[in-house]
């Protein structure tokens, strides 16, 4: 029978990540100058195709038309009234009658082809703004003294003054290809900073087919947000860069020492990185929607999907390797990072992986939560919510959380098992082979709307120098387990602003299935291990 022993270092650790994690969350709440970003929405996506489908019938005769919801964010606009701290001042000004966060309904009429995208407030399902996406054959244009009486009709429908909205002498490029005629109008009074708000009106040769409420930004603003975009896009390819590498040499160390390559290890662990990321790819399909920005392009969204796919492949091969060789050139240096299921120890060492997986996980939550909290009050880090990225932009949320067992088996494997490995043979040395993969990994997180975006370089590196520790302490599971343990809690997490309870149940269960699976392999090895041997003894088990 096992036998139960604690792990009095890790305690301690967990302990301090828990404290870290509730202290820093105590002064997140006292932090009251600035509202709180991004809030749940109060309607369904059912609900709210009702409305743009209810308004584009009543407003254009469009009859029983076609609907698809995705979420959406203006994430410009949001990053310069977090930069600024602007936000409060938008929300008690603004923020009722044009909510950062919406639901975008693309409507479409089978009959007649006729195509809108309907932005609605996914507060109250109120219309926030919709404009014909269609392209028009008509070469006939609207006088733009009737436009400018329709659209200062419509302004003040939509609770806006006419008197104090200004004509702008602006050309929207891309409304000569649709065949329509486009005014823009701004409030000089009431500025946010350098921001003013905006009506974006267009017209068929006949009647108003748009309106759009936006926010001038400063040039300095969006010049800057490029500039650290770029950035990004530079880091980000040059992890690309390194990890290429990183998986040439392990198809070389792999074909150069192939007799003592095992290439049967890591098939499994492939497979199920394969399944999930697939499945997740499909999974994912309103969130490629809204990168269209109309939503309105299946194809297109298809095209991406595939592409996609393509691209998981490449991966689940990349990831093969590094398992075969990574745990070859561990062995080969004589170190066993990973034992194999056919080893008597092997059960043992999922059990310990899990239990110190959860422990860990609760330090790092914790130090995050420290880089978190002294990026925003002493670097002015900011972040905008990312439609591509919700839960709300997928098929089905509560398959999600399985994501971070891709992360956790893909990145341990190349990043720590495979890495540290390399650069150690490289250069003699712990500490350089653990921060040059880290940093490798770091680099490949800086285009989440983070900003700016060196901090996530720093926060991501920090915590790969940690799981790298992990790593060469524990070994190749006890690191899997930290990181998915880690990611299944922030991930199962997100399901409880969904709101409803089998959300909430079902983020429970994904923080929960960490430790089932160590307790499900544990047991499974366990009706297969050999019996002990007379006098040997039994195997002691970490619980925690």
């Amino acid at each position: 029978m096992l036998r139960p022993k604690l792990n009095r270092h890790l305690l301690i650790l967990a302990s301090i990540g828990i404290a870290l994690y509730v202290a820093i969350s105590v002064l997140y709440g006292l932090r009251t100058e600035e509202a709180p970003a991004g809030e749940n929405p109060s309607i369904t996506k059912e609900q709210a195709a009702e409305s743009a489908s209810r308004f584009v019938s009543d407003r254009y005769g469009i009859k029983s038309p076609d609907t698809f919801v995705v979420y959406q964010s203006k994430k410009d606009r949001s990053g310069y009234l977090q930069k600024e701290h602007l936000s409060k001042l938008y929300d008690e000004t603004y923020g009722e009658r044009y909510p950062i966060d919406y639901y975008q309904v693309q409507v479409a009429d089978p009959k007649s082809h006729r195509q809108f995208q309907v932005e609605i407030n996914y507060k109250n399902a109120v219309i926030i703004g919709w404009r014909e996406t269609t392209a028009l054959e008509t070469r006939a244009t609207i006088s733009l003294q009737k436009a400018d009486i329709l659209a200062k009709q419509e302004m003040r429908a939509q609770g806006l003054d006419p008197d104090e909205m200004k004509l702008l002498d602006k050309v929207d490029s891309d409304t000569g290809k649709q065949g329509l005629t486009t005014l823009y109008y701004t409030k000089p009074s009431t500025p946010l900073g350098e921001a003013n708000l905006q009506v974006r009106t267009d017209f068929d040769d006949k009647t108003l087919v748009g309106y759009t409420v936006q926010f001038s930004l400063p040039p300095s603003h969006l010049a800057w947000i490029d500039q650290q975009d770029q950035s990004a896009s530079v880091m980000t390819w040059i992890s690309m860069g390194f990890t290429i590498l990183m998986t040439l040499a392990s198809v070389v160390f792999a074909i150069i020492y192939r007799k003592h390559m095992k290439f049967s290890r890591g098939l499994l662990l492939t497979a199920v990185f394969l399944a999930i990321y697939i499945t997740n790819n499909f999974n994912m399909y309103p969130a490629f929607r809204s990168m269209s920005g109309d939503a309105n392009s299946d194809f297109a969204t298809w095209a991406a999907i595939i592409f996609m796919n393509v691209v998981t492949l490449l991966l689940g091969i990349s990831l093969y390797f590094a398992l075969v060789a990574g745990t070859g050139l561990w062995a080969a240096s004589g170190q066993f990072k990973w034992p194999a299921w056919k080893e008597n120890k092997f059960g043992t060492e999922v059990y310990h992986g899990m239990g110190r997986g959860y422990l860990l996980a609760l330090f790092i939550l914790g130090v995050q939560q420290v880089l978190f909290y002294a990026g925003e009050t002493g670097f002015d880090v900011w972040a905008v919510n990312d439609p591509t990225d919700s839960v709300l932009n997928m098929i089905e949320p509560r398959f999600f959380p399985l994501m971070a067992w891709v992360a956790a088996i893909s990145e341990e494997a190349t990043y720590r098992l495979l890495g540290i490995i390399l650069f150690k043979k490289l250069f003699r040395n712990n500490f350089i082979a653990v921060l040059i993969p880290s940093i490798i990994w770091a680099a490949s997180h800086t285009q989440y709307p983070i900003y700016p975006v060196y901090t996530r370089l720093i926060e991501v590196t920090v915590i790969g120098i940690i799981l790298g520790y992990v790593f060469l302490k524990y070994g190749f599971l006890t690191a899997v387990f930290a990181h998915a343990s880690m990611d299944s809690i922030l991930m199962g997490m997100s399901l409880f602003s969904l709101g409803h309870v089998s959300d909430v149940l079902a983020g429970l269960f994904y923080i929960l299935l960490p430790g089932i699976v160590g307790f499900v392999l544990a047991w499974l090895h366990g009706k297969r291990r050999r019996p002990l041997i007379p006098g040997e003894l039994p195997p002691r088990l970490e619980v925690l």
